[in-house]
Parts: structure tokens; sequence; C-alpha cells
């Protein structure tokens, strides 16, 4: 089998198309960063949708990313490997291999490695509040949608209508509800939910904002 290129060295060529494969701890590695950092770990989906992995990060327009396990092993996917991109997220390029998008931003990168399939989506990022402090329990509801920062690279939430417990998400098609990939900022960190129960409650009172900076995984909550 003949491997695609790879961008000045920076990536190893990809395993053979087509393997079934199971990405275990996989990462968005782009080109600028160090391989492999922890913040680039993406993370599962809860209530068993297994196989199916989110990330926010920034990508840089004409940059080449790939996805990949920590030992560059079974998943190890660049443009050539990817099945289907999302018709209805932005387009993805290929770039010696990698891939590449056109426009500098931040994004929801969803990769669906079910049904012996490798589907990516990147669309730009949407991140809500739910519950108590922001009115009540409706999905994606306009006036809790966080705005994003691109020249602090942060995503910035309206303030809380009312003392209670803060819960986020991201929301993207794919994700079929809320809790299944919502996190949280606990002192300075953002921990994910993944594929685990309920997270400890973060309690703020009325007025407050949750700033993310997902490069890093790094927030506040003021």
């Amino acid at each position: 089998h003949r491997h695609p290129p790879v961008v000045r060295g920076l990536f190893r060529p990809a395993g053979i198309p087509g393997k079934n494969v199971s990405c275990g701890r996989c990462y968005l590695v782009r080109m600028g960063y160090s391989r492999h950092q922890a913040a680039a770990e993406m993370h599962k989906v809860a209530g068993g949708n297994e196989g199916l992995y989110w990330k926010i990060l920034s990508l840089e327009a004409g940059k080449g990313f790939k996805l990949s396990n920590a030992n560059w092993g079974n998943t190890n996917l660049g443009f050539g490997e990817i099945t289907s991109f999302d018709s209805n997220g932005i387009a993805v390029t290929e770039s010696g291999g990698n891939m590449s998008i056109a426009e500098t931003g931040i994004y929801t990168i969803v990769l669906d490695l079910r049904n012996n399939e490798k589907k990516l989506s990147v669309v730009p990022v949407k991140v809500f509040g739910m519950g108590d402090t922001y009115g009540g329990w409706d999905k994606d509801k306009a006036s809790n949608l966080f705005t994003v920062n691109l020249d602090t690279r942060t995503v910035v939430s309206p303030p809380t209508t009312t003392s209670g417990n803060l819960r986020m998400y991201v929301s993207h098609p794919w994700i079929p509800d809320w809790w299944q990939a919502e996190f949280n900022v606990y002192n300075t960190t953002i921990e994910y939910r993944n594929d685990g129960g309920d997270q400890a409650a973060v309690a703020v009172t009325a007025g407050q904002v949750a700033t993310l900076h997902f490069d890093d995984n790094t927030g506040s909550i003021k």
C-alpha cells in the first residue's frame, strides 16, 4: 500500500486505509504545536456513543492537521483516511496528506468511527449554557449562546441569570443530546464529562461569566 505524503516531516505516515480502528486516546495534531499535547486530546461522548469523539480547538488557515492516537497506531488519520466529510461543515482540503481549512477560527471537530467508517466534521464552535442559571432547560437557546473572541482565542458565556449550578455544553448535530458533551471549570481547569456520569456541581451567583480557553483547557468564572 502506498502511504500518503507528510508535511515537512511533521507527521508520520498514516495507517493502511480501510482498517477498522478504535481511537483510544485520540489527539488532534496540529502543525506548529507539540505533538499529542494533552490539551488537544479529544473527548468521548456520553450516553453509550462509543466511537464518537469531539474537541474544540483553534485551527490556523492553511496549516495541516490530522487525528492520531498517542503512539501513531491504527488511528492515524490524514485527509486520505477519512471516508467522508460533513457536507454541512466547513470545507476540509488536502495538504500534503494532512487536512487543512481556509479560515482561522475556533472550531468543533467531531470524529465518528462507528460502523467501520471514519467520518469527520469541522464546524464553527457553538457552546451554550444550560439549566436554572440560564433560565431553563431548552437546548440551543439563542440567548444562552457563548460568544467567540478570536483575538484572545476565548469562548465567553452570557452572564448567568440567577444563582445555581453552572452547566455548559458544546452543540453539534452529530451529538444527540446536550448532556453527552458537557464540561465545567474547576479552579482554572476545564474538565470534561467524556463518557462518565454527572460532573461535580459548580455553584455560581447571578451575573457571573465563564471565559473558556480551549487551546490549553483553562477557564475562569467571575
